[in-house]
């Protein structure tokens, strides 16, 4: 008997992959010749894994990042493996909304088409406590920079159409402790903290990632009907993502502890390659994934499919950018 869960928009899916499944089997198989992704923070973690099978399968990849010496490092490495690979760096400091605004510049000068914008990046207890331009540093980063770079980039996404968007977001966006019951004020108004909170720092990345769950799922709403696709997911629990890295001795311990129990980073990385480039979700858009499926059982349904919190994110976001420009001018 076919899995309910597996019909969507009238199509019936058979699961194919697993929790241990890797980004290489996913993609095996798939020709990406003649598509460009743009990946943020493909550095460390599971963005490594990402850049090198997009383009181990063809497409041309821009690799977004702060850290050049890395970057150029992952391109050496992927050229060994794939002399004729397509790898570009632009410089992209998502804690700066100056820098995500001249990235997305860059981009747009080099008049190359986006079929793939995969939004990787994110810092989970960052060093930083806010950003250049004083947000949370959790919420300026994993969600308000790369509102920002979308939203520039989104003429060239509809252009290029039919494109996808991804959004790495995490299990963590239910641990907000915040009631759903409250007004939907309330609700923003915990999404984003003032940049003296003194909250814990896996609540505020609980936060940031519910920030990014809703900010796909609107985008889902807006953009769908424009040729784009968007998909948010879970990437699973991962060793060696970097991303608790400021926790120092406590972070290694965890990973000594956990590890039995959490997937490689090429494992992690599957279920951001699947939303990515397999041809059966082409009309699978506003769905939330994790292990390459969308049965949305580990969704916080009550938050994340609240649509009047969504665009109340969204427009609270477009006003932090509209005051941000507006100091430019």
């Amino acid at each position: 008997m076919t899995d309910p869960s597996a019909i969507f928009n009238g199509n019936s899916r058979q699961r194919r992959y697993h929790s241990r499944t890797s980004a290489s089997t996913v993609l095996n198989g798939i020709d990406l010749t003649g598509k460009t992704a743009l990946i943020t923070g493909t550095n460390s973690g599971i963005g490594v894994e990402t850049a090198r099978w997009i383009a181990m399968s063809g497409a041309h990849v821009v690799m977004a990042n702060r850290n050049i010496v890395a970057s150029e490092e992952l391109k050496r490495d992927i050229l060994n493996n794939k002399p004729d690979a397509k790898i570009d760096i632009i410089v992209l400091d998502l804690s700066s909304l100056q820098s995500v605004k001249a990235a997305a510049n860059e981009y747009l000068s080099k008049g190359w088409p986006l079929h793939l914008l995969i939004l990787n990046a994110g810092v989970f207890g960052p060093s930083q406590k806010t950003t250049l331009d004083n947000y949370e540093s959790s919420f300026g980063v994993n969600h308000l920079g790369h509102f920002y770079l979308t939203q520039l980039l989104l003429p060239k996404l509809r252009e290029s159409r039919p494109s996808r968007i991804v959004v790495v977001a995490s299990h963590s966006h239910r641990d907000t402790g915040i009631d759903p019951s409250l007004p939907t004020e309330e609700k923003l108004k915990r999404l984003m903290p003032a940049a003296d909170t003194t909250e814990i720092g896996y609540r505020l990345y609980a936060y940031s990632k519910l920030c990014n769950v809703l900010f796909a799922f609107a985008l889902h709403r807006k953009e769908h009907s424009n040729g784009i696709n968007v998909y948010v997911l879970h990437p699973g629990t991962m060793i060696g993502t970097g991303i608790a890295r400021n926790y120092g001795v406590l972070g290694k311990v965890f990973n000594v502890v956990t590890k039995p129990f959490t997937k490689t980073l090429q494992q992690g990385a599957a279920t951001t390659v699947y939303c990515a480039a397999d041809p059966e979700l082409d009309n699978n858009s506003g769905r939330y994934f994790e292990s390459c499926w969308d049965d949305e059982k580990h969704l916080q349904m009550a938050l994340a499919r609240d649509e009047a919190l969504q665009d109340a994110l969204w427009r609270a976001s477009e006003e932090l950018l509209q005051k941000y420009e507006s100091g430019r001018r």
